[in-house]
């Protein structure tokens, strides 16, 4: 393993995407790819046992979900960068991603050179996602109850659970349940599955 090249992983649950970036992936010189994976089942075990850089994550799987899964990944303490790779990328989503503490959202409509882009600049430590516009936060609050409000604050500004915990005056795992049913909820606003909401 060189020590210039960063690691990638995939999930998407479309074989054909997935092959395919693994692919583009292997082709370029200062990436590699570790693994491509149809859904979360593996992933923590996998980031667990090999150094992963920077996961490209489908925000849309048939089983799990892309936002949740980030959400599980920047729990850890040596947690990978995160970029959202979606059909239904869009400032809805992209606030979504944020709560979720991704780094970065790419359309797949977008050339795969803007993704290949994006990972290198993840690898690098950059974080690309923007503030949420005020209407963004006040669309996403309309929807949440009121005790999830101070979560989706503290998420969305980067907050660690342990961080939260104390700031709500609560215990980590209460912070763990409430940031799922925020990032759920989030989600049912955003994409396609507003209409499976």
């Amino acid at each position: 393993m060189r020590a210039d090249l960063a690691r990638v992983i995939v999930v998407d649950d479309h074989e054909a995407v997935r092959t395919g970036l693994e692919r583009v992936l292997d082709r370029a010189p200062d990436l590699e790819p570790v693994a491509g994976l149809a859904d979360d089942r593996d992933v923590i075990t996998l980031v667990a046992r090999e150094e992963v850089d920077v996961a490209v994550l489908d925000y849309d799987l048939e089983r799990g979900d892309g936002l949740s899964l980030c959400w599980r990944l920047k729990q850890r303490e040596d947690a990978p960068a995160v970029v959202i790779y979606s059909g239904y990328a869009g400032p809805g989503l992209a606030f979504a991603a944020t709560v979720a503490q991704a780094d970065a959202v790419v359309s797949k409509a977008d050339p795969v050179e803007m993704l290949l882009s994006t990972i290198r600049r993840l690898a690098a430590g950059e974080r690309l996602l923007d503030r949420p516009a005020p209407e963004l936060v006040e669309a996403a609050a309309a929807r949440l109850r009121a005790d999830d409000l101070p979560v989706m604050a503290l998420l969305a500004a980067g907050a660690d659970t342990a961080g939260i915990a104390r700031a709500l005056g609560v215990d980590a795992r209460e912070v763990g349940r409430r940031a799922r049913r925020v990032i759920g909820r989030l989600q049912a606003g955003s994409g396609r599955r507003r209409a499976a909401a």
